[in-house]
């Protein structure tokens, strides 16, 4: 007899697919957690263009993948357009309270260690259906801002972080690196930029991994416009201590305020 019966290869098929879905929930929403507890300094980031191969496209959003050196894990970056002024953007990142509300199976996003006002260390866990394990990382973040140019970026990459050691029954992720990039357009117009590669450990081969990460981005600016608009009118401190148009001024470097 060969192959699988029916009911197992069902369960087979039903189990890549959770594999997939938990991988893609683990880089975003530890990815989206970085940016809310950061700082703003001088300085504007720029990435290599180079083999970028389009992989996707929905919505206005494009999303791209291109090889590492040494490395099985492909490089994703997803290019959208969102209509919402960009410190309302800076807000909902900012608003770790509201993390869970739009980013997928997430379970904690909590600041763990400060550095003065402008570095921060994150621990995040996100849960998984069984039988994959839950994943969870420490990440290091730092923001940068280019007032001329109208933009802000945010770097973030996974840390070992001394008391925080791996947790018993969940995955460590062993590598986790990227940005967002917020460029203004008009006032209610931002252009936002995710690039992200991460190792999201375990026993799951590269090929499952990449082919589940390539949704990243795309889950990434879709949640983050859908949160957009539920938000919209929200987060008036946020807005009137930075946002010109009402009264607020950027200053650099600046610790970004708790949005309320």
């Amino acid at each position: 007899m060969t192959g699988l019966p029916a009911d197992a290869a069902q369960w087979r098929s039903r189990r890549h697919r959770l594999h997939e879905r938990s991988l893609a929930a683990v880089a975003v929403t530890v990815a989206l957690a970085v940016a809310m507890t950061l700082c703003l300094g001088v300085g504007a980031a720029s990435a290599n263009d180079s083999g970028w191969k389009r992989v996707l496209s929905e919505d206005g959003i494009n999303v791209a993948a291109r090889e590492i050196p040494d490395n099985p894990n492909l490089e994703f970056r997803g290019v959208g357009v969102i209509q919402a002024n960009i410190f309302q953007l800076l807000a909902i990142i900012d608003d770790s309270s509201r993390h869970c509300e739009w980013q997928a199976n997430c379970i904690v996003s909590k600041v763990v260690k400060s550095v003065g006002e402008f570095e921060r260390y994150i621990y995040h866990r996100v849960d998984s259906p069984w039988p994959v394990s839950d994943r969870d990382v420490v990440v290091h973040g730092t923001v940068e801002a280019n007032i001329e140019a109208r933009t802000v970026v945010s770097r973030f990459r996974a840390v070992q972080l001394a008391g925080h050691p791996p947790v018993s029954g969940v995955v460590r992720m062993p590598t986790l690196s990227g940005f967002y990039k917020f460029e203004a357009l008009t006032d209610t117009s931002t252009r936002v930029t995710y690039q992200v590669v991460a190792d999201t450990g375990g026993l799951l081969p590269a090929w499952l991994s990449n082919r589940a990460a390539r949704k990243l981005p795309l889950g990434t600016l879709l949640g983050m416009r859908r949160q957009a608009k539920r938000m919209e009118g929200r987060y008036a401190a946020f807005h009137a201590r930075f946002n010109p148009a009402f009264g607020g001024r950027l200053v650099e470097p600046q610790a970004l305020p708790k949005a309320r």
